[in-house]
């Protein structure tokens, strides 16, 4: 089953959600992990600014999972170079029993913006188990006049059962993610620029990036990268994301121009 996306937009006004003004602000902290929260204090944050009211750009639910991204206006100052573009800050919270569990909280300070979260399964490679995969949470930094530059936030999300409903505990683990053109063998004057992207989510962790070089031209693309990634454990039962298929295309100068 497809994860929920709910855009939320009898919701987000204007002017900010309805009545967040008066709601406490612990759920922005980052040492509010761990802590639980009603469903209206997950959606409605309090700003530390009323000028810049937080608005919820996305609500996803999968399971007893629930992943929320919420973005304020840029500063209307140049004194703080920071923040001249919205901040967004991004949360993954766990449902336990009628309330919500913040696990983490994700922010920007106006160099970067989430795009929109994922939750999705990816199979598992093991030696010894064919048929072996896991949930996985998926949140992209994007930065703003990088051309695409991107980082991704990759989680797992695992459930130890009790007993006692009211003690159940969701535990968080990020996902070490090696971007292909980290690992990709460069020639001389060769970077990745523009084009670069991750389709984590299709079931085949593809990926994609466009190799520029140096000319008299200036930067020009000359190969197009395409392959896959796979999810594999690590020690400590962690896991990590790493190439597994590249396939390497010459771009031809009359499909660039």
């Amino acid at each position: 089953m497809k994860p929920k996306l709910l855009l939320g937009l009898t919701l987000v006004l204007s002017g900010g959600l309805l009545g967040c003004s008066t709601m406490p602000g612990g759920a922005l902290s980052k040492s509010a992990e761990g802590k639980l929260f009603s469903n209206q204090e997950t959606i409605c944050l309090k700003s530390n600014d009323s000028s810049r009211p937080w608005n919820l750009n996305y609500a996803l639910t999968e399971g007893e999972l629930f992943v929320t991204v919420h973005s304020r206006g840029e500063v209307d100052s140049y004194d703080d170079l920071s923040k001249w573009r919205p901040e967004y800050t991004a949360a993954i919270y766990a449902k336990i029993n009628g309330k919500f569990k913040l696990l983490k909280r994700l922010s920007t300070e106006g160099q970067s913006y989430f795009s929109k979260p994922a939750v999705f399964p990816a199979h598992i490679e093991r030696p010894d188990i064919k048929d072996d995969w896991k949930q996985l949470i998926q949140i992209t930094e994007v930065y703003y006049g990088s051309g695409g530059l991107t980082s991704e936030h990759i989680f797992t999300a695992d459930e130890m059962n009790t007993v006692d409903q009211n003690s159940r505990t969701v535990t968080l683990e990020e996902v070490e993610f090696i971007p292909a053109w980290e690992t990709y063998r460069f020639g001389k004057d060769e970077q990745v620029w523009k084009g670069a992207w991750n389709a984590l989510g299709d079931e085949k962790l593809s990926f994609g990036f466009l190799v520029w070089k140096t000319s008299e031209k200036g930067l020009v693309p000359v190969d197009k990268i395409t392959g896959t990634y796979k999810l594999e454990p690590k020690s400590g039962g962690k896991f990590q994301i790493v190439v597994d298929t590249l396939k390497h295309e010459t771009v031809k100068d009359e499909d660039w121009h």
